[in-house]
Protein backbone atom coordinates (compact mmCIF):
# COMPACT_ATOMS: atom_id res chain seq x y z
CA UNK A 1 0.00 0.00 0.00
CA UNK A 2 1.43 3.34 -1.07
CA UNK A 3 -0.20 5.40 1.67
CA UNK A 4 1.18 3.11 4.36
CA UNK A 5 4.71 3.95 3.22
CA UNK A 6 4.28 7.71 2.90
CA UNK A 7 5.59 10.26 5.37
CA UNK A 8 2.67 12.41 6.49
CA UNK A 9 2.94 16.17 6.96
CA UNK A 10 1.18 16.88 10.24
CA UNK A 11 1.72 20.64 9.88
CA UNK A 12 -0.92 20.82 7.15
CA UNK A 13 -4.52 21.59 8.08
CA UNK A 14 -6.25 19.91 5.13
CA UNK A 15 -6.50 16.13 5.14
CA UNK A 16 -5.22 15.52 1.62
CA UNK A 17 -2.21 17.79 2.10
CA UNK A 18 -1.31 16.04 5.36
CA UNK A 19 -1.20 12.79 3.35
CA UNK A 20 0.92 14.54 0.69
CA UNK A 21 -1.84 14.01 -1.88
CA UNK A 22 -1.66 16.64 -4.67
CA UNK A 23 -4.70 18.93 -4.85
CA UNK A 24 -5.45 17.99 -8.46
CA UNK A 25 -5.51 14.30 -7.51
CA UNK A 26 -7.76 15.02 -4.52
CA UNK A 27 -10.18 16.89 -6.78
CA UNK A 28 -10.16 14.14 -9.41
CA UNK A 29 -10.86 11.43 -6.81
CA UNK A 30 -13.67 13.44 -5.24
CA UNK A 31 -15.29 14.26 -8.56
CA UNK A 32 -15.07 10.64 -9.70
CA UNK A 33 -17.05 9.64 -6.61
CA UNK A 34 -19.67 12.34 -7.27
CA UNK A 35 -19.83 11.36 -10.93
CA UNK A 36 -20.26 7.65 -10.25
CA UNK A 37 -22.94 7.99 -7.59
CA UNK A 38 -25.00 10.56 -9.50
CA UNK A 39 -24.56 8.83 -12.87
CA UNK A 40 -25.79 5.53 -11.43
CA UNK A 41 -28.79 7.28 -9.87
CA UNK A 42 -29.62 9.09 -13.11
CA UNK A 43 -29.39 5.92 -15.18
CA UNK A 44 -31.63 4.12 -12.70
CA UNK A 45 -34.27 6.82 -13.23
CA UNK A 46 -33.78 7.29 -16.99
CA UNK A 47 -33.43 3.72 -18.22
CA UNK A 48 -36.16 2.00 -16.22
CA UNK A 49 -39.84 2.83 -16.09
CA UNK A 50 -39.82 1.59 -12.51
CA UNK A 51 -36.42 2.43 -10.95
CA UNK A 52 -36.84 -0.52 -8.59
CA UNK A 53 -36.39 -2.80 -11.62
CA UNK A 54 -32.84 -1.52 -12.15
CA UNK A 55 -29.92 -3.86 -11.34
CA UNK A 56 -28.76 -3.83 -7.74
CA UNK A 57 -25.42 -2.22 -8.69
CA UNK A 58 -27.37 0.94 -9.58
CA UNK A 59 -28.99 1.00 -6.13
CA UNK A 60 -26.27 0.23 -3.64
CA UNK A 61 -23.21 1.86 -2.09
CA UNK A 62 -21.19 -1.18 -3.14
CA UNK A 63 -22.40 -0.73 -6.72
CA UNK A 64 -21.24 2.88 -6.75
CA UNK A 65 -17.90 1.87 -5.23
CA UNK A 66 -17.35 -0.94 -7.71
CA UNK A 67 -17.95 1.28 -10.73
CA UNK A 68 -15.76 4.01 -9.26
CA UNK A 69 -12.80 1.75 -8.49
CA UNK A 70 -12.96 0.01 -11.86
CA UNK A 71 -12.23 3.30 -13.61
CA UNK A 72 -9.03 3.99 -11.61
CA UNK A 73 -5.61 2.92 -12.88
CA UNK A 74 -3.36 4.83 -10.46
CA UNK A 75 -2.68 2.97 -7.20
CA UNK A 76 -2.45 6.13 -5.06
CA UNK A 77 -5.77 7.41 -6.46
CA UNK A 78 -7.25 4.00 -5.70
CA UNK A 79 -6.18 4.07 -2.06
CA UNK A 80 -7.19 7.68 -1.45
CA UNK A 81 -10.59 7.08 -3.07
CA UNK A 82 -11.22 4.20 -0.69
CA UNK A 83 -10.44 6.49 2.26
CA UNK A 84 -12.86 9.27 1.29
CA UNK A 85 -15.51 7.36 -0.66
CA UNK A 86 -18.23 7.06 1.99
CA UNK A 87 -18.39 10.77 2.80
CA UNK A 88 -18.57 11.99 -0.80
CA UNK A 89 -20.90 9.21 -1.93
CA UNK A 90 -23.33 10.17 0.84
CA UNK A 91 -23.11 13.82 -0.21
CA UNK A 92 -23.91 12.88 -3.81
CA UNK A 93 -26.90 10.78 -2.73
CA UNK A 94 -28.22 13.60 -0.55
CA UNK A 95 -28.09 16.13 -3.38
CA UNK A 96 -29.69 13.68 -5.79
CA UNK A 97 -32.50 13.15 -3.30
CA UNK A 98 -33.01 16.92 -3.19
CA UNK A 99 -32.91 17.05 -7.01
CA UNK A 100 -35.63 14.38 -7.23
CA UNK A 101 -37.74 16.20 -4.66
CA UNK A 102 -37.53 19.44 -6.65
CA UNK A 103 -38.35 17.60 -9.88
CA UNK A 104 -41.43 16.02 -8.37
CA UNK A 105 -42.57 19.27 -6.74
CA UNK A 106 -41.54 21.74 -9.43
CA UNK A 107 -45.02 23.31 -9.51
CA UNK A 108 -45.08 23.96 -5.77
CA UNK A 109 -44.78 27.69 -5.09
CA UNK A 110 -43.75 27.02 -1.50
CA UNK A 111 -40.91 24.72 -2.53
CA UNK A 112 -39.70 27.19 -5.14
CA UNK A 113 -39.67 29.95 -2.53
CA UNK A 114 -37.78 27.81 -0.03
CA UNK A 115 -35.21 26.85 -2.66
CA UNK A 116 -34.78 30.48 -3.69
CA UNK A 117 -34.20 31.54 -0.08
CA UNK A 118 -31.64 28.78 0.42
CA UNK A 119 -29.82 29.79 -2.77
CA UNK A 120 -29.67 33.41 -1.70
CA UNK A 121 -28.44 32.57 1.79
CA UNK A 122 -25.66 30.47 0.27
CA UNK A 123 -24.84 33.29 -2.14
CA UNK A 124 -24.55 35.75 0.74
CA UNK A 125 -22.37 33.34 2.72
CA UNK A 126 -20.11 32.63 -0.24
CA UNK A 127 -19.63 36.31 -1.02
CA UNK A 128 -18.94 37.08 2.62
CA UNK A 129 -16.34 34.31 2.85
CA UNK A 130 -14.68 35.47 -0.35
CA UNK A 131 -14.51 39.02 1.01
CA UNK A 132 -13.03 37.79 4.30
CA UNK A 133 -10.47 35.51 2.65
CA UNK A 134 -9.32 38.06 0.12
CA UNK A 135 -9.26 35.44 -2.65
CA UNK A 136 -6.29 34.18 -4.68
CA UNK A 137 -5.27 34.01 -8.30
CA UNK A 138 -4.40 31.53 -11.00
CA UNK A 139 -5.20 27.85 -10.74
CA UNK A 140 -5.63 28.01 -6.96
CA UNK A 141 -8.52 30.42 -7.43
CA UNK A 142 -10.25 28.14 -9.93
CA UNK A 143 -9.75 25.14 -7.70
CA UNK A 144 -11.17 27.02 -4.72
CA UNK A 145 -14.44 27.51 -6.59
CA UNK A 146 -14.60 23.82 -7.49
CA UNK A 147 -14.09 23.01 -3.83
CA UNK A 148 -17.15 25.00 -2.73
CA UNK A 149 -19.54 22.08 -2.41
CA UNK A 150 -22.71 24.00 -1.61
CA UNK A 151 -26.13 22.86 -2.78
CA UNK A 152 -26.17 25.12 -5.83
CA UNK A 153 -22.81 23.89 -7.10
CA UNK A 154 -23.70 20.27 -6.40
CA UNK A 155 -26.96 20.64 -8.34
CA UNK A 156 -24.94 22.02 -11.25
CA UNK A 157 -22.89 18.83 -11.21
CA UNK A 158 -26.04 16.83 -11.97
CA UNK A 159 -26.67 18.79 -15.17
CA UNK A 160 -23.00 18.50 -16.16
CA UNK A 161 -23.11 14.72 -15.71
CA UNK A 162 -26.20 14.61 -17.93
CA UNK A 163 -24.46 16.73 -20.56
CA UNK A 164 -21.38 14.49 -20.43
CA UNK A 165 -23.48 11.50 -21.52
CA UNK A 166 -22.13 9.69 -18.44
CA UNK A 167 -18.50 9.97 -19.57
CA UNK A 168 -16.13 10.93 -16.75
CA UNK A 169 -13.37 12.69 -18.78
CA UNK A 170 -16.05 14.73 -20.56
CA UNK A 171 -17.63 15.60 -17.21
CA UNK A 172 -14.28 16.80 -15.85
CA UNK A 173 -13.75 19.00 -18.90
CA UNK A 174 -17.23 20.50 -18.54
CA UNK A 175 -16.74 21.04 -14.80
CA UNK A 176 -13.36 22.74 -15.28
CA UNK A 177 -14.72 25.08 -17.95
CA UNK A 178 -17.76 25.92 -15.85
CA UNK A 179 -15.66 26.62 -12.75
CA UNK A 180 -13.32 28.86 -14.76
CA UNK A 181 -16.25 30.83 -16.18
CA UNK A 182 -17.69 31.30 -12.69
CA UNK A 183 -14.35 32.56 -11.41
CA UNK A 184 -14.13 35.06 -14.25
CA UNK A 185 -17.62 36.30 -13.39
CA UNK A 186 -16.69 36.64 -9.71
CA UNK A 187 -13.46 38.46 -10.57
CA UNK A 188 -15.37 41.05 -12.59
CA UNK A 189 -17.97 41.55 -9.87
CA UNK A 190 -16.21 41.89 -6.54
CA UNK A 191 -18.62 44.24 -4.77
CA UNK A 192 -20.29 43.18 -1.55
CA UNK A 193 -23.77 41.64 -1.87
CA UNK A 194 -26.60 44.14 -2.14
CA UNK A 195 -29.53 43.06 0.05
CA UNK A 196 -32.08 44.98 -2.03
CA UNK A 197 -30.90 43.27 -5.20
CA UNK A 198 -31.03 39.86 -3.55
CA UNK A 199 -34.58 40.46 -2.32
CA UNK A 200 -35.63 41.53 -5.81
CA UNK A 201 -34.15 38.32 -7.21
CA UNK A 202 -35.97 36.30 -4.56
CA UNK A 203 -39.41 37.71 -5.25
CA UNK A 204 -38.93 37.69 -9.00
CA UNK A 205 -38.36 33.92 -8.70
CA UNK A 206 -41.47 33.64 -6.58
CA UNK A 207 -43.55 35.28 -9.30
CA UNK A 208 -42.29 33.03 -12.11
Amino acid sequence: MLLANRTFNHEKDSFHESLCIPSDMRTKCRERIFFTAISNALQREELFEDPEDAPRELHTVSGDLQRCLRSITDQLEYEYTLMVFTNYQRMAKDVFGYYKHMQENHTSKEDKLKAAIMDLVEELRAKHEADEDGGSDGNEHNEAFIDKLNKKNMMKRISLIKNSHHNFPTYMNLLTRWASSQEETNDSNQQKPDIDDLLKKLFSKDEE
